[in-house]
């Protein structure tokens, strides 16, 4: 990939995959290691974006996404910027539940859900995660204009700048999935069209993976 300087480029990467994710248990804040699938799977995007003339890794602070973001900084001779404003959703006390568990342990959240919005109980609501996830985008733009820039992040952050993009309303979810650990989108932002999704959750370098 060459580098346009009229135009920003964000890779935006989710993490990959720890045994939290291998048994479907929500995670949110909860500081999970990638497991050996992970960094396995970590070293395959590094490997694909060896040759990208990326100028900024910046990386959630929890564990599974600077493991995540250490190998892709290190092909480009840099170190992740951590910074907690990527990190994944807090999400109270589904914290550690499968899906089954949170909806029979917590029924009333399910009723209350409309347009795919869920808020757990003691966690962070959808609406202030989105308004996070914008702020995280707006500065990334700002620092980095012009330039080729990744960020390594979670599922439900990295969801919510890709509907900011596309102008998917805030009271609307799951129009989307980014279920693929290590799944690459991309966003290019250029002047007056401003940002385009371009690329959405590919995992194609993990083909190459030994099984």
């Amino acid at each position: 990939m060459t580098q346009d300087n009229n135009k920003t480029t964000i890779l935006l990467i989710r993490h990959g995959q720890t045994d939290w994710n291998a048994a479907g248990l929500w995670q949110g804040h909860r500081d999970i290691p990638l497991n050996e699938v992970g960094q396995a799977q970590a070293n395959a995007l590094a490997y694909r974006l060896a040759n990208w003339p990326i100028q900024a890794v910046y990386s959630s602070d929890l564990k599974r996404a600077k493991m995540t973001a250490v190998p892709l900084a290190a092909a480009h001779n840099q170190h992740p910027i951590l910074d907690p404003i990527w990190r994944e959703r807090d999400v109270g006390d589904f914290s550690g539940l499968t899906g089954k568990e949170a909806r029979e342990k917590f029924p009333e959240i399910w009723a209350e859900m409309k347009n795919g919005l869920l808020n757990p109980p003691n966690g962070e609501d959808a609406l202030t995660l989105r308004q996070r996830a914008i702020t995280a985008y707006d500065r990334l733009r700002t620092r980095h204009n012009g330039e080729i820039i990744a960020v390594v992040s979670h599922g439900g952050t990295l969801a919510n700048v890709i509907a900011h993009v596309l102008e998917i309303p805030a009271d609307r979810y799951g129009r989307f999935r980014l279920n693929g650990n290590t799944g690459l989108s991309i966003i290019e932002i250029s002047e007056p069209r401003g940002g385009q999704l371009i690329l959405l959750n590919d995992t194609s370098h993990l083909e190459y993976i030994t099984r």
